[in-house]
């Protein structure tokens, strides 16, 4: 009951004031997109190949550059916490696309481990769009506004 009240009597929240586990749990999201972004690069041809099993040849050409220029260019936004949840809101598409059509052709089980990373991923895209940032991002120190300060009783 107190929560409660007391939400309602702030007027808004921000993701300000969530604990700085959500932060550390954030950066760490941001540093692994970053990296499978770079390692995208590197197995390019590989991924290539996976992608065109399903797929015409000639639209499917650039896939795995935006791919990882998604994941690098997104893991950097989601580390620094800058434009936080549109950084999120394009990885969604791509680590939905890593769920359902490269990993769910090995099956569900225990031992296809890059399926279950993935569904860890995903989910965690899915919490930070929902609880947001955090307390230590570009958006809440720069393009969150400032709570105004109540004016002083005489």
């Amino acid at each position: 009951m107190n929560l409660t009240h007391a939400l309602r009597q702030s007027g808004y929240r921000n993701s300000a004031g969530n604990p700085v586990w959500m932060d550390a749990l954030r950066i760490l999201l941001g540093i692994f997109l970053f990296v499978k972004g770079i390692l995208f690069l590197e197995y390019n041809s590989e991924v290539f190949y996976t992608f065109s099993q399903n797929q015409d040849l000639i639209s499917l050409q650039k896939a795995p550059l935006m791919t990882s220029l998604v994941h690098i260019i997104g893991g950097l936004m989601i580390i620094f916490g800058f434009l936080t949840r549109l950084a999120l809101l394009c990885q969604i598409p791509v680590v939905l696309g890593a769920v359902l059509l490269v990993n769910g052709q090995r099956g569900l089980f225990l031992e296809n481990t890059e399926l279950w990373v993935s569904l860890a991923v995903f989910s965690l895209l899915l919490f930070f769009m929902v609880m947001g940032p955090g307390r230590y991002s570009v958006d809440n120190l720069v393009l969150r506004p400032k709570r105004p300060s109540p004016p002083a009783n005489p």
